[in-house]
């Protein structure tokens, strides 16, 4: 018996799907104290993680405390710093902090930066392109010194980025795009393997030089990066190397109730706290 024509359609599915588990994740975190202008007196930590087809995570932290002249065993300056990291598809975070007691003349810094290599197709007629939604969902927040970036860009050259630092507020760009808030639809080719790398940075630095007051700076963005990936042509099936789904996951209609009789009540000031 020819089993070639029943194995075909078989080989024909296979061929669309992405190798199970192909992904990639990248974290390094860094935290010193008292490092800055060639200082030889310092301390420092730091991690780099490349790991394949798992998640990535790490933390790390700096203290160097200088003592106080007078012999009391207090500390005159003291210098402080961390950085923590997580990664994997779909999802990043990162954060950093750094503090420096009052008239320290030398920096405390701290930064994280994750990013994660994936793939993925959408499975379905031949021959077209359809629209896509590449969503970054950025949810964080800076105080003193600090900064925080990051982008998505897919192998078809559409991209999402953002920056924000203490000056000017978090602002996206998009390509082909006037202006987006962090979202915008491209269209692109089907049963196409597409490569999507995502990345978020973030920093903070403190130093007190001729200040009277310590100082504070942080970048928390560990609620998190979120990238979704979505489709509204029910035809086309996404299907990415990871196996995640990228799609976003809706909030259960038992809290829209919740929500409508709150309001019902008059609590207009509800708050709803995500902790990543």
């Amino acid at each position: 018996m020819n089993l070639f024509p029943i194995l075909l359609p078989m080989f024909a599915i296979l061929a669309y799907l992405p190798a199970a588990n192909a992904y990639t994740t990248s974290l390094t975190v860094i935290a010193s104290a008292n490092a800055a202008y060639g200082s030889q007196s310092y301390d420092a930590e730091s991690k780099r993680i490349d790991n394949i087809d798992s998640p990535s995570s790490y933390a790390v932290d700096a203290l160097y405390q200088i003592p106080d002249s007078n012999g009391s065993g207090n500390y005159a300056v003291v210098y402080r710093s961390s950085a923590s990291g997580f990664v994997s598809p779909g999802v990043l975070k990162a954060s950093a902090s750094a503090s420096a007691t009052a008239f320290a003349a030398n920096v405390a810094s701290g930064s994280s930066k994750v990013s994660f290599a994936d793939n993925f197709r959408l499975v379905g007629p031949s021959g077209r392109n359809i629209d896509l939604t590449l969503t970054y969902l950025v949810s964080g927040a800076l105080s003193g010194t600090a900064a925080a970036s990051g982008s998505v860009q897919l192998s078809t050259g559409d991209r999402i980025s953002f920056t924000e630092n203490g000056y000017t507020p978090r602002s996206f760009s998009c390509s082909w795009v006037a202006s987006c808030n962090g979202a915008a639809t491209f269209s692109v080719p089907v049963n196409t393997l597409i490569s999507l790398d995502a990345i978020l940075e973030v920093g903070a630095g403190a130093s007190s030089y001729f200040k009277p007051t310590p100082t504070e700076s942080s970048a928390n963005f560990g609620n998190t990066g979120l990238v979704y990936l979505g489709i509204t042509d029910s035809r086309y099936q996404l299907q990415s190397g990871s196996g995640f789904s990228y799609a976003p996951v809706p909030l259960p209609a038992a809290f829209w109730s919740f929500a409508a009789g709150l309001s019902a009540l008059g609590f207009s000031n509800l708050r709803k706290r995500v902790i990543g």
